[in-house]
This record gives structure tokens, sequence and C-alpha cells, in this order.
């Protein structure tokens, strides 16, 4: 600074020579102090006591410290911590991939349980809604094993038949071979949502309000489930669907149904199934955009090798967000990952439900700093050449320039 000299190692620092001032043995930029490359880690550990993340963490440093590229390393630092990375927040989802309905009833049907009541029993409720007609029915069954799932997936089939694929989430007994053999021998595709994901398979999943409405209407008042749960579902088939506009007994059966109310125009339904289509794309394009806003979807940064931990299914006071446990992502397809672990066994989760995380370095002390090289700074440390010319201020400007004596006082 006395000699005007930059020597090659310190040519980063000559673009801002006219702020730096050197007083009392330390070198400070605009009122903060400049941190020499042995110094900066150190800096860092002491600023990111109390774990501040990326925001806060600038904010303490750029108030007292400088550094070319302090930024930078701050966002570094946070990133390698540990501790940041298992409570921070999760990746985010990225833009819905909508699905429209299938060009005939009974195609694709979407199923799920819903309990189980303890109040009633033990039983719980197994639902299976047309993605198509948004048709629904629901059948008590006394547990989730297979045996129970069976005798009511065969009288569904017995009198609707077999769609061609059924999509479900991946609890039991679903996830087992049993449910695999019963839908391969029918010729049935199964179509399986990312576990711990319920809105890949959210038509099914907004209907359990209606059911745990008449199990609840049944406890209250005491009369039988089966009758309550029956009186639902025949009055959800019966009204108009909200995005199709019209009743899915209607679409399903392809003829209007008589029930205790009288029926005057009795016969064929007479929909439009242009009309249908049109209306399903259109509400669901819409949602679409709607929720992608709310829940702040951007495009999916997580690509196979990259390192990621998963967020804990259930979790107590004190435990943070996510699992120290961590993964190497083998497979994405829309949103929907396949991990592994270091002892090969296979994990799948959504996006959503993971962190990418970086290696996490070792906690400073002075044992480990000594003679280190800090890991914030990259391999190749040599300054950027710059521009040799001689800068002028313009001449244009130079009735409103004045000298200003740089002051040692702070």
């Amino acid at each position: 600074m006395e000699t005007n000299t930059w020597p090659k190692s310190l040519m980063k620092f000559k673009s801002i020579g006219d702020d730096l001032i050197f007083t009392g043995g330390i070198l400070m930029k605009n009122g903060c102090a400049v941190i020499p490359l042995e110094l900066r880690e150190k800096t860092l550990e002491i600023a990111h006591l109390g774990h501040p993340l990326e925001a806060k963490l600038k904010s303490i440093l750029r108030r007292r410290v400088w550094w070319p590229g302090m930024a930078t390393d701050a966002e570094k630092w946070v990133k390698s911590c540990a501790i940041c990375s298992v409570n921070g927040r999760p990746e985010k989802p990225p833009p819905m991939q909508r699905l429209f309905a299938p060009k005939g009833v009974w195609e694709t049907v979407a199923i799920d349980f819903n309990g189980p009541y303890i109040k009633l029993g033990g039983i719980s409720i197994l639902v299976a809604i047309d993605l198509r007609s948004r048709y629904a029915l629901a059948q008590p069954v006394k547990s989730t094993k297979f045996e129970h799932t069976k005798a009511v997936l065969d009288a569904i089939f017995e009198k609707e038949g077999f769609p061609k694929a059924i999509k479900s989430d991946n609890g039991p007994p679903l996830n087992g071979e049993d449910y695999a053999k019963y839908c391969a021998d029918r010729g049935i595709q199964t179509i399986f949502s990312t576990p711990f994901y319920p809105q890949q398979n959210g038509l099914v999943e907004g209907f359990m309000k209606i059911v745990n409405k008449a199990m609840s209407a049944a406890i209250s008042s005491g009369v039988s489930y089966q009758k309550e749960l029956y009186a639902a579902v025949q009055s959800y088939n019966a009204a108009d669907h909200s995005i199709t506009k019209l009743p899915p007994e209607e679409v399903m059966t392809g003829r209007k149904i008589r029930r205790g109310l009288p029926l005057l125009n009795y016969g064929k339904s007479g929909y439009d199934e242009q009309l249908l289509d049109e209306r399903d794309r259109e509400a669901k394009l819409l949602s679409k955009k709607r929720e992608d806003y709310r829940r702040g979807a951007k495009t999916n940064k997580v690509k196979p090798g990259d390192t990621v931990i998963v967020e804990r299914t259930a979790r107590g006071k004190g435990d943070s967000r996510f699992d120290i446990k961590r993964f190497t992502v083998m497979q994405e397809r829309n949103g929907s990952l396949i991990l592994c672990d270091a002892d090969g066994r296979q994990l799948k989760r959504h996006v959503s439900q993971t962190k990418k995380v970086q290696q996490w370095r070792e906690s400073w002390s002075p044992k480990t700093f000594k003679g280190r090289r800090n890991s914030m700074d990259p391999v190749d440390e040599g300054p950027r050449e710059r521009s040799r010319r001689k800068k002028r201020p313009p001449s244009y400007l130079s009735d409103y320039m004045r000298v200003v004596e740089s002051s040692t006082e702070f």
C-alpha cells in the first residue's frame, strides 16, 4: 500500500486499494478487519457459534470482518456443517406432473386403506375409485392382511371386471408378493406412489374425509357403520363431481340411476365425453399452477450420484428433522428418488423428503488447524490477472470532483 507495488499473490487487493487502511497493526476495509488466509477458517468457526444459517452468518461477518470471497466461503461453511444440514429444510418439490383422466372407465383404479377404527372393532375401510368417472366403492375389511383384502377385491372385480392398472401406496399388504402375484395373474399393472408422499394418490386420499365423516356419524349416533358408509358413498356417487360436473355413477354406468327420489328423465346419461376430458384437463392444469406457486416448486437439482440425507418419518421433541445417515441417489424420475446406503440397501423417497448435502467438515481445533490449508479456499489460489491500464476519471466530471484526505479514525 505504501509503495503501490502489488506482488502477484496480492493482486486481488489492488482494485480495492483505495478502500484499505493500515492502522495500529491492523489492515482494515471500510471499518472491517481484513482477515488473512490463515485465520479465515477460525473466523468462520467463531462466527458460526449457535449455527446461524447462510444469510445470518454473512450478516454477522459483514459488520466485522472482510476478505475476498467471504460470502462464498460463508455459504460453503454452512453447507458443510452436519448440524445445520440435518436441521435444515428439505429440497423444494419439482413442478407437478399431472396425469389426465384415462380414456375409458374402469381402466385405472386407485385403492387405499383407511383406519383402523378402534371403536368399531379395529376394522379398516378399503376404498377404490375409478380415475375417469370418479366413481367410488368402499368396503370394510377385518384387517389389512392380504386374505381379507383379496376377498374384497374379488367381490369388486366380480361385479366390475378387472381394470388395466391399480394405483396404490406402498403399505401392507400392497407391497407384498401375494398382491403382486394376484395382479399379475389377472393381467393388472401395479402402480405405486412414493412412500410417505400421499399427494401422488390424491384422489383416493381426498375421499377419506367422506369415509371418516361416515364412521364418526356411526359412532356418535350408535347406528350401523355399514349403513352410514354405504349411504355416504351413494350420496357421493349421485352428486355432480366438482371437476366433471357429472354424477360419477352416471359416467361409470352410462345411465341415470333411480334412488329414493323421483327420476322423471330415466334413461341413458348422454354426457359429452370430450367435454369431460376438457374439464378434467382444465381443472388439473389450474390446480398445478396454484399448487406449484403455493409450494414454491423448482426444477429438481438432485441428480443420480448426489449425496442426500432423508427426512425422518417420525420425530420427537429435540430430534433433528433429518437422519444423519447419508444416501447416494441411484435413479431420479419426476421427483421420485431411488436411494442406496453404504451397505447397498435401497430406499425410495420423494425429493421433497430429502436434502442434498456435501462432504461434512471436521470440527475445528488448534491441533487439526495448525499447518492445514483453509478448506474453504479453491485449489488454484493464483490471482486473477487484471488490466494494467491506468484508470482515469472522465474529464467532464473534473469540475465535480475533489481530493478527500483519508482518515485514520474509526
